[in-house]
């Protein structure tokens, strides 16, 4: 929540320092080794289960050699990535869509990258072992201090002037020193023996093989989001321009996102005792209600933006960039049209069976990418978007026409209508902001900065459609008690 809330208010600051062509070069750098972080091949998954079954089964000492083991695997892994950020550094400079100059400073951003990346992935291996003994009240510690120490270092860069490179450089040191209070962490409550790599390939393999059996659907839900800001990179006519325009428009949806993640989280495990018990009049009550209510949050969480995009973005960094307004609207449309399936979404990974998935994931993200890359000249932030909502609205199909019929048996009007319900009064509530169309003109008489007063009409506007949407959500009878949810 915290790295979230203060990724929202750092990217005007570095936008403002760096300038707009920069900040662009540190998305596509980053964005480079993000995708890259691919060849986990799902171990973080696959790790964390398996060091907490054998945990519960007092084997530490097949903890200890698997531990051992993981860290040579990620030696191994950075290996790769370093030969990879290498070449991007090397011979990348007609890949990007950038000048001569811009690429000079990428290539030290990677050549960064690949300096810190072997004690990056070897942190997972610690990180993991944390995660399966229960210990993320201290990794969120860690994340959080790691967190403030950005807010730090953004007010170094801006007081000390300090260039692109060396932003990065400590910006990247500074991700990459957790790993000194996760050892410790890992070694005081004797998650690991010793710290020196090992190779019992045998037991390990049990891991890798389950972990490769998550790799496929995380491999192409990573591409479909990681690869945008890398194709605007690749195809657009100026990609660092193109890019930081894109991690703008991100920034609020990215933010709806991490607020709604907790569901999954909350779902999963109640819907795997319901898959168990097979009760379908349970099952059936639990994606009604869970339906309705979470796309009443997506509704609250997304309409104000959908209905002041300019002014958000106006007041986000400045009015000079209220054209990118649009495309974050339609953004927030369509994650209220993905949102709202977390419920019946969560059954249908219960269940078991991905390979279908996979495949339908597969074509969904190809097509998306192939959308992104033809319109990335045309409309250059609006191909990302499109591209990824292209990806959203095929898998939305499938689950409907596919998975929740063949896998669930469920009654798919029934899941629409529990959709439909909440949308249509958040529609008709929308109605009266936009007939009532306040300029930012009303606020003349005040004395204050012009991002101030584009804060408060978003406010306005805001407040006017949540009363609104909650009158009518009262009388359609469709707000659930906190005893009914409890349930």
């Amino acid at each position: 929540m915290l790295n979230a809330i203060v990724g929202f208010f750092t990217v005007p600051l570095l936008l403002g320092y760096f300038g707009k062509a920069d900040y662009g070069l540190l998305s596509i750098a980053m964005a480079c080794n993000g995708y890259m972080h691919l060849m986990d091949l799902g171990m973080n998954t696959g790790a964390v289960k398996y060091f907490s079954q054998w945990s519960a089964e007092g084997n530490k000492g097949k903890i200890f050699r698997v531990a051992r083991t993981n860290i040579s695997f990620y030696i191994i892994i950075s290996i790769i990535n370093i030969i990879g950020l290498i070449a991007l550094a090397i011979w990348g400079e007609n890949l990007f869509s950038v000048s001569h100059e811009q690429f000079l400073q990428l290539r030290e951003c990677f050549y960064i990258l690949a300096l810190f990346s072997t004690i990056s992935w070897v942190t997972t291996t610690f990180n993991q072992l944390l995660v399966a003994d229960k210990q993320m009240a201290f990794t969120m510690q860690i994340q959080s201090l790691v967190t403030v120490l950005r807010l730090g270092l953004i007010g170094i860069t801006i007081w000390g002037t300090l260039s692109l490179s060396e932003y990065f450089f400590w910006l990247t040191l500074m991700v990459a020193i957790v790993i000194v209070p996760y050892m410790y962490k890992c070694k005081k409550c004797s998650l690991i023996d010793s710290f020196k790599p090992a190779l019992f390939w045998s037991e390990f393999r049990v891991v890798l093989f389950f972990s490769l059996s998550l790799f496929a659907l995380s491999l192409f839900q990573v591409t479909a989001s990681q690869s945008r800001p890398i194709i605007l990179g690749i195809f657009c006519d100026n990609g660092a321009d193109a890019v930081a325009d894109f991690r703008i428009v991100e920034v609020i949806p990215s933010f709806i996102i991490m607020l709604s993640g907790s569901f999954m989280s909350i779902f999963l495990p109640k819907t795997s005792e319901m898959l168990v018990r097979n009760d379908k009049e349970e099952i059936i009550a639990f994606v009604k209600k869970w339906t309705t209510f979470t796309t009443i949050i997506v509704c609250v969480l997304c309409f104000p933006f959908i209905l002041s995009n300019k002014e958000i973005i106006s007041a986000y960094v400045g009015s000079s960039y209220s054209y990118l307004g649009k495309w974050m609207a339609l953004w927030c449309a369509f994650l209220i049209i993905q949102l709202h399936s977390t419920p019946a979404f969560s059954l249908v990974l219960a269940n078991g069976k991905t390979k279908a998935l996979v495949w339908f994931t597969c074509v969904a993200c190809v097509v998306s990418m192939i959308v992104n890359a033809s319109l990335s000249k045309v409309i250059p932030v609006g191909s990302a978007v499109i591209g990824y909502s292209t990806y959203m609205v095929i898998l939305i199909f499938v689950y409907y026409l596919y998975f929740y019929k063949k896998y669930l048996n469920l009654n798919r009007w029934l899941l629409i209508k529990a959709f439909l319900m909440p949308i249509i009064p958040a529609v008709i509530a929308a109605i009266v902001p936009l007939v009532v169309k306040l300029d930012i003109s009303i606020f003349d008489s005040f004395s204050t900065s012009e991002r101030l007063k584009y804060i408060l009409l978003f406010s306005i506007n805001a407040v006017l459609w949540l009363v609104i949407y909650t009158i009518l959500l009262k009388m359609f009878k469709l707000l659930p008690s906190l005893k009914t949810l409890k349930k």
